[in-house]
């Protein structure tokens, strides 16, 4: 039986558009920034800031490297923050219409600067700490030294909540994410999210 539900976050919840951040990027002189990231592949400076290996300044020098032009800090983060969409409101009442039913989690691989602007938009969509509060706790990878797919994030999610992995579903619309989460021995659901209000009852029910 499932009483537990983690969820990716951005993918699964939130929409993400990496074409429009590449689209800004190029607005600002780089044309090849799909070469250096993309949901598939990612060159190394963006993994360590995820993990927060990297400061956010260290970041943005590692942008700056690919320009020939220098490019101010508020223009790093509104074409970095362009990927990011907006969070249905139907999606926040699902959610907390779950919460009653389950225990809810977030684990996503995400960075300082995306994780200001997420959740300053958040705050003022739904007031603040509205959304966190829907989680029984929320795991940030640049907060955790890790990231998935590393199996180790999975380890650390489950012996801090102490969910029983047996009785836990993880949700992510990528692939080796959730092959990972299943390694780690949890339920898993490899899933977009574009439809996951009508789909996850259904889902659930085969566990």
């Amino acid at each position: 039986m499932i009483k537990n539900i983690i969820f990716d976050f951005g993918g699964v919840l939130l929409p993400i558009e990496i074409s429009k951040t590449a689209l800004e990027f190029e607005r600002l002189g780089l044309s090849d920034f799909e070469n250096i990231y993309s949901m598939k592949k990612q060159v190394r400076f963006f993994d360590d800031f995820e993990k927060g290996n990297i400061p956010a300044s260290a970041f943005r020098s590692e942008i700056r490297k690919h320009y020939k032009r220098p490019l101010s800090d508020e223009e790093i983060d509104f074409a970095w923050n362009a990927l990011l969409g907006e969070l249905p409101p139907e999606r926040f009442n699902f959610l907390k219409e779950l919460g009653e039913k389950y225990n809810l989690y977030l684990l996503s691989n995400t960075n300082s600067i995306h994780y200001s602007a997420f959740i300053n938009t958040l705050n003022q969509t739904f007031g603040k700490d509205q959304f966190e509060k829907l989680f029984v706790k929320t795991y940030y990878s640049f907060q955790m030294g890790s990231r998935k797919p590393d199996k180790r994030i999975f380890g650390m999610v489950i012996r801090d909540s102490g969910v029983n992995p047996q009785e836990t579903v993880f949700i992510d619309d990528n692939l080796d994410n959730a092959m990972a989460a299943q390694n780690a021995g949890l339920n898993a659901i490899h899933d977009a999210g574009l439809e996951i209000e009508k789909e996850l009852t259904a889902m659930l029910s085969a566990f």
